[in-house]
């Protein structure tokens, strides 16, 4: 059968897609353990419609399923099936790892080893990627084109990072100062898009494509005065055009090097365009924007409200992450936001959140299945003092009922350095860390 609603947000549950076939026991387990009842499409279900009313009532649950609400509903599917979606575009790029309805926590995705293991190596693979990118930059500068075997080269150790476990390299990429420069901006903006492509099972070559494009997306800044750049008080409506050339800057910059294909060089002309044609440099509105476009566009919006800007600091990651969802259906596509945040976390690892408690901690890595009961490394108690030891909190072990003395959950976050604390001092990576 073909489920096609849940009584929740998609985000809440281990589901990557709205809308898929369930047809192993298994499959209807899991979607018990997370959901009282279900919508079910009978127009995209193998199952005859009789068969699925006899299976409704000897379930024992109330009423007709196909009541007047139903084939309103039913209608209202058939409509939204009328629209090409982000995921349809996807699955023709022919990803890998993943089948229709599987949870992102399934074999093929998981951690290969825990963030601990791999916290030394995400730092290495970060600083060898981070010393080739200040290469490229320098050749761009001086006006030569991209080795495209020097970015190649950046990307892989990175990429080899991700697939291992991509808690690690997130939340060294979190650790990264909050400064408003190209090689900050590409270095976590390749990091971002690597952990959206390994959720959504995009082959390595894909991936590839998606860290370059990552590092290059604002490559276009370099041709812009660093006196409008850097001006740190409102620009006028020419200083505002000249901000806006850098992205046809950066396409004549990665053209120049004939060896980046078409989905790079989408990264870098459509990261600014937006769903609903509000973006520039050619106002593309929905699916004329390529889909790596829209990988970009979200990647670099939440990109640019983590970072520190002339007229503004840093916001936290979970207010940028809420400020997405906001914007979902109207600049970004819903699907590419939802299939982001579920990649990242609503709590994103890296982030420093605060308990109900009062306690303070830092996530450094994710519940592939239970989204909001992240692990966590604790560094403040209820009474915001150093804790002991930085003892490893799985929320998704303790009580969340706020009728329980022992219950913690997530109240909010917090922008790195808040509370006088510094991250990097927690890193599993770095000298004297935790």
């Amino acid at each position: 059968m073909f489920v096609a609603q849940l009584d929740r947000s998609w985000l809440e549950t281990p589901f990557i897609e709205r809308g898929f076939v369930v047809s192993k026991l298994n499959e209807i387990a899991l979607l018990r353990k997370f959901c009282t009842h279900v919508y079910v499409d009978v127009e995209r279900s193998s199952l005859p419609e009789k068969k699925i009313w006899k299976a409704h009532h000897q379930s024992g649950a109330a009423g007709d399923p196909f009541t007047e609400t139903f084939i309103r509903r039913r209608r209202e599917l058939r409509s939204a099936r009328q629209v090409h979606g982000f995921l349809g575009a996807l699955r023709k790029l022919n990803p890998v790892g993943r089948s229709r309805g599987t949870q992102a926590s399934s074999e093929g995705l998981a951690r290969i080893v825990s963030t601990r293991a791999e916290a030394p190596q995400a730092a290495a693979a970060f600083g060898f990627a981070a010393e080739r990118m200040r290469e490229i930059l320098t050749y761009v500068k001086n006006g030569y084109r991209i080795d495209i075997d020097l970015i190649k080269s950046a990307v892989d150790p990175m990429i080899d990072s991700v697939m291992r476990n991509p808690d690690a390299l997130a939340w060294y990429g979190a650790l990264r100062k909050r400064e408003d420069g190209i090689h900050s901006y590409s270095m976590t903006a390749a990091i971002w898009a690597l952990i959206l492509g390994r959720h959504l099972g995009f082959e390595r070559h894909r991936l590839q494509n998606l860290a370059m494009g990552g590092l290059l997306l604002n490559i276009g800044n370099l041709r812009i005065p660093r006196s409008v750049g850097k001006k740190d008080a409102p620009l006028t409506e020419d200083e505002h055009k000249i901000i806006r050339m850098h992205v046809d800057r950066g396409v004549e910059i990665v053209k120049k090097s004939s060896a980046f294909n078409e989905d790079v060089i989408d990264m870098v002309r459509c990261h600014h365009e937006r769903f609903d044609g509000s973006g520039y440099p050619n106002g593309l509105q929905g699916n004329d924007i390529p889909v790596y476009g829209r990988i970009a566009g979200v990647i670099d919006a939440y990109d640019a409200i983590i970072s520190c800007k002339p007229y503004r600091g840093p916001k936290c990651a979970y207010d940028a992450v809420r400020e997405l969802n906001q914007l979902s259906g109207d600049k970004f596509q819903v699907e590419v936001i939802e299939q982001f945040v579920q990649a990242l976390g609503m709590f994103p690892t890296g982030s420093l959140v605060e308990l109900n408690t009062g306690e303070v901690a830092i996530v450094i890595e994710q519940n592939r299945e239970r989204r909001l009961r992240p692990n966590l490394l604790m560094i403040l108690d209820a009474n915001k003092q150093p804790v002991s030891s930085n003892g490893i909190l799985a929320l998704a072990k303790v009580p969340e009922s706020g009728t329980n003395r022992k219950a913690r959950w997530i109240v909010g976050g917090y922008d790195a350095g808040t509370f006088d604390i510094d991250p990097k001092d927690y890193f599993f990576g770095l000298k004297g860390a935790a």
